[in-house]
């Protein structure tokens, strides 16, 4: 039983002592804990603490790799990007073509040792080094496409890429490519619903992004883990984000024509597979996820089914709710940082609401009065509650690794 009871805490632990100092912290004060109760000894203690000391994957050193990648990816788009008028056009795909043909072996071999950081940069590179591709051959055949093509291509072409990444910076690094690709698009797309004068589009596209950001987590959730992971903390903020945004829909005149009818059905049909997926997605937290989509759904839908003037307390207390529900959400997960953040963008929120809503002097310096209470009574209840918050967080991160 000792043997098993060893085994599944240190589990957790080595993946904490693999990313950080703090790991490593924690996994001593687990080996203390451990030598007081009984469980181990002194010298078993040190042979743990020496392996984990041998084998851990210091955070430093990937975010180098990582930023170094990037730089040499953002190196291949500027020298594509450069005018090579004196260099034939075939010289210029042969070398790409080469180029590319050595970062796959190089990947490939790498791969097949075990991977570690040298593949994880070569992946990253190659990310990069595609986008680079697509530029270079739009230069040569002056394709003339817009950007928002291009990307779309790229992030296309490297999704079978993103499985072969395996550090949290690779993750964020293709979450950004994403998103960036997702936005570029869905501006051109949203430009025609306009002109066209259907919301519903925009409605549909808006629910979309963290549904399919939500999609990918789950389908890496087994090549893996550390990525899988970045992009379900990618779809938390793209949920708070976009929930948070769609309040301010309450401050706009909505009439007849604006009214959305199919985008709403559309918005809800896009959160059921996650709802529906939510155990794979969410394991524990399952219940919570499911809250954080309804309220992001009903929050962008809700303004836009019912006709209305410029309704700006409504507008500012529905955010006031949003915030306050994703600081609960990030409490229940035990995510520290985004609580305290959170938690400060409630107070500059019940601020900024009564530059907003209040009009005469008196009635603002009232307000202002009012809000500066409330903002100081949350601050005081969170110093009060501050230290107990960071053992929760600690614990819950330690169960959550």
């Amino acid at each position: 039983m000792t043997g098993l009871f060893l085994r599944d805490r240190l589990r957790s632990c080595a993946s904490s002592a693999d990313v950080s100092n703090e790991g490593i912290v924690r996994l001593n004060r687990r080996l203390e804990a451990w030598i007081r109760a009984g469980i181990i000894d002194e010298s078993t203690s040190d042979r743990i603490r020496a392996f984990e000391e041998a084998h851990k994957r210091p955070t430093a050193l990937y975010a180098l790799v990582g930023l170094g990648a990037l730089a040499i990816g953002i190196g291949f788009v500027a020298i594509v990007a450069a005018n090579w008028d004196a260099i034939p056009s075939a010289v210029k795909l042969g070398v790409d073509l080469l180029i590319g043909a050595v970062l796959a072996f190089g990947i490939e071999r790498l791969l097949r040792r075990d991977g570690g950081w040298g593949a994880e940069a070569l992946v990253m590179v190659y990310y990069l080094f595609v986008l680079a591709s697509i530029g270079l051959i739009g230069q040569v055949y002056q394709l003339g496409s817009p950007l928002r093509v291009a990307l779309g291509v790229w992030s296309l072409a490297t999704l079978p890429l993103l499985f072969l990444a395996r550090s949290r910076f690779a993750g964020g690094l293709w979450a950004a490519g994403l998103i960036t690709t997702y936005v570029a698009n869905a501006y051109e797309w949203i430009e025609l619903a306009k002109d066209a004068d259907r919301p519903d589009l925009s409605v549909s596209l808006g629910v979309a992004l963290p549904v399919l950001i939500l999609s990918l987590s789950w389908m890496l959730r087994r090549s893996s883990d550390k990525v899988s992971r970045t992009f379900q903390e990618v779809a938390w903020v793209t949920l708070a984000v976009g929930a948070f945004a769609g309040s301010f829909a309450w401050y706009a005149h909505i009439k007849s024509e604006h009214l959305v009818t199919w985008g709403a059905g559309v918005a809800i049909a896009f959160v059921a597979m996650p709802i529906l997926l939510r155990g794979a997605l969410f394991g524990k937290h399952a219940g919570l996820a499911t809250a954080s989509l309804i309220v992001f759904v009903m929050t962008i839908a809700a303004p836009l089914v019912v006709t209305h003037g410029s309704l700006e307390l409504v507008g500012g207390l529905v955010s006031l709710a949003v915030l306050g529900f994703f600081a609960f959400a990030a409490y229940s997960i035990g995510h520290r940082a985004a609580f305290s953040l959170l938690t400060a963008a409630i107070g500059i929120r019940m601020v900024t609401i009564y530059f907003e809503v209040f009009g005469s002097l008196m009635s603002t310096g009232v307000g202002m009065v009012t809000g500066g209470v409330l903002t100081l009574l949350v601050a005081w209840l969170w110093a009060r509650t501050s230290s107990r918050l960071k053992d929760t967080f600690e614990e819950e991160k330690s169960h959550a690794q």
